[in-house]
């Protein structure tokens, strides 16, 4: 009985190993969707008027979800600190913490720092927009990636298991 109960478990946690992998990739979709959509929110924003950027971000941070959300609300808090860097490096930094969007999400918002707040709503707009698109792009690869390599894991985890149990047994 208790062989039977340990191989059920083994099988059971290498299922849970594989399905967690496949929702890690899917949480990566979804992360560089939503830091799109909050960089698509920025850009209308300036195109409506050119607020300031602590407030810029701040208005954004309430109203986005996930990364964007935390990046915005990070870069507004840290703007409003007196002894604060500058913002380029305060960007950079904030963007490193955002571990959802990947290697490629984080190089490509990375130079977002160098243009917000300091060329006029035109370029900072245009920068937005390129940023996006490449985070757009990025989001179609995952996605597509999170279908086939999803499918990978899951079907690994399982089949893992049952090739423990019968090791096992």
């Amino acid at each position: 009985m208790v062989k039977l109960l340990g191989a059920a478990l083994v099988a059971g946690g290498c299922a849970w190993l594989g399905f967690r992998r496949a929702l890690e990739l899917k949480d990566r979709v979804r992360a560089l969707e939503q830091m799109a959509g909050g960089l698509a929110l920025v850009e209308r924003e300036l195109a409506l008027g050119a607020p300031p950027l602590p407030r810029l971000l701040e208005g954004a941070a309430g109203r986005c979800d996930g990364p964007a959300a935390e990046l915005f609300a990070g870069c507004a808090r840290a703007l409003a600190r007196p002894d604060r860097e500058g913002f380029p490096a305060l960007w950079r930094g904030q963007v490193a913490r955002l571990e959802a969007l990947g290697e490629e999400g984080r190089e490509a918002l990375g130079p977002l720092g160098e243009i917000l707040g300091r060329y006029d709503c035109r370029e900072q707009r245009a920068g937005l927009a390129a940023v996006r698109g490449r985070l757009e792009e990025l989001s179609v690869l995952a996605r597509a990636d999170s279908r086939r390599r999803g499918r990978v894991y899951e079907a690994l985890g399982l089949s893992g298991g049952a090739f423990l149990v019968v090791l096992l047994l």
